[in-house]
C-alpha cells in the first residue's frame, strides 16, 4: 500500500507500508515514511512510467517491440532498495493473438535528480541491471572486456581474498539445496575501479549476515557470476543469504 503526497506536481510518495510473507514473521507490517525535508524522494505509481520512458535503453527495447503494453507496477522492498517492478508485454497484432512478456523492467523509487532503470528477462535480471546502473556500471561491450592482468581468474581470486583476509573459511560445495533463499545484492566486477564498491557490498554483506553467526562462507558459480553465501537457521528452517558478483566469461 503506497500513498502519494496530495497535490504533488511530483506525484512522490509521502510513504508506504508493506505486509511480510515470510514464515517467521508472517503478517507483519511496517511503514515507512519519507520527511518532507528530504532530499531524496520516492516517486510514487504515476511517476514511474515516466522514469521508464526516459530510460534510453528502453527507448530502444520499445522499437524493437513495436508499441510494446506496459503492465501494472509493483512497488517492492529488495534489502535496503526500493524498486518498481514492471512488466512489459509485445503488442499483440489482433484477435485472439495472445501477448508475450517482453522483458520486466526494475526502476528505483528513490530519486535525487536521476532515475535508475534495469531491464531484464527476468526480475533478477532487472534487478541487477538496476543495480549496475546504480552503481555506475554500465554493461557495454567495453565494460564487459578484462582489463589487462585482471582476467577472471584474478577477479575470482580478489574476491576469496576479501573472505580469507577476514579470517572466514570458504567452502564450494558441489551441490546446494535451501527451501528458502534471498538475495541481499549485486555488483559487477570487471576492472580494478570496481574493486571499491564490490569491497563496500561484501562488506556490508558479512557485517550484517556473516561474522556474528559462522566463520565460513558458501560460494559457488553460474556462468560469469560468482555467489557467496551463509546458511542461517530460523525457528528451524534453513536460510541462505548470499549477494552475486558478475566477474564475465
Amino acid at each position: 500500500l503506497s500513498l502519494e503526497l496530495r497535490d504533488s506536481k511530483g506525484k512522490n510518495l509521502s510513504g508506504y507500508m508493506i505486509v511480510e510473507n515470510d514464515l517467521p514473521t508472517l503478517g507483519n507490517m511496517h511503514f515507512y515514511e519519507v520527511p518532507l525535508n528530504s532530499t531524496t524522494k520516492l516517486i510514487g505509481p504515476t511517476a514511474v512510467r515516466e522514469a521508464l520512458e526516459k530510460d534510453t535503453d528502453f527507448a530502444q527495447l520499445k522499437t524493437l517491440l513495436r508499441t510494446p503494453r506496459i503492465g501494472d507496477n509493483i512497488l517492492y522492498r529488495v534489502g535496503d532498495h526500493d524498486v518498481y517492478f514492471i512488466p512489459v508485454y509485445t503488442a499483440g497484432s489482433g484477435d485472439g493473438v495472445v501477448a508475450q512478456l517482453g522483458t520486466i523492467a526494475a526502476v528505483g523509487a528513490a530519486f535525487n535528480g536521476e532515475y535508475y532503470v534495469g531491464l531484464g528477462n527476468t526480475q533478477q535480471e532487472a534487478f541487477e541491471a538496476y543495480l549496475q546502473k546504480l552503481a555506475g556500471v554500465v554493461p557495454t561491450s567495453s565494460a564487459t572486456k578484462a582489463e589487462p592482468g585482471f582476467e577472471k581468474d584474478a577477479r575470482i581470486e580478489k574476491i576469496k581474498s576479501f573472505f580469507t583476509s577476514k579470517n572466514l573459511e570458504i567452502i564450494t560445495p558441489t551441490s546446494l539445496s535451501v527451501p528458502l533463499s534471498f538475495k541481499e545484492d549485486a555488483i559487477s566486477l570487471y576492472s580494478q575501479a570496481d574493486s571499491e564498491a564490490t569491497d563496500k557490498i561484501l562488506d556490508k554483506f558479512i557485517s550484517k549476515f556473516v561474522l556474528q553467526k559462522s566463520k565460513r562462507i558458501i560460494m559457488w558459480q553460474e556462468t560469469d557470476t560468482v555467489n557467496i553465501g551463509v546458511i542461517t537457521t530460523v525457528d528451524g528452517v534453513p536460510e541462505l543469504h548470499y549477494v552475486s558478483v558478475i566477474v564475465g566469461k
